[in-house]
């Protein structure tokens, strides 16, 4: 893999972590800003995943529960868990 030098900015104060973390832990600040990169990036990428799966069953329960409403319901007014109880009963 090749690799191109890059001019970055940061606070100074993160300098200095940065600096001090390098020096005690005794690792290259390339790497570790490589590496922190693409740890940032795959964290970033799993919580967009997370976010749409959640905003996926958010809206499946929604049209579940507009289904529900317009359903007039199972005979004698049971609920689903009553009527799925006698089915596995009656086995």
């Amino acid at each position: 893999m090749s690799s191109k030098k890059i001019n970055i900015t940061m606070p100074q104060e993160n300098l200095r972590v940065l600096n001090e973390f390098c020096s005690t832990e005794k690792i290259n600040k390339s790497l570790l800003i490589r590496e922190a990169t693409v740890q940032y990036i795959a964290n970033f990428n799993e919580l967009k995943e997370i976010e749409k799966k959640n905003l996926d069953m958010k809206t499946a329960s929604e049209m579940m529960e507009r289904l529900r409403e317009k359903s007039p319901g199972f005979a004698g007014k049971k609920s689903g868990a009553e009527v799925i109880r006698e089915i596995r009963d009656s086995r």
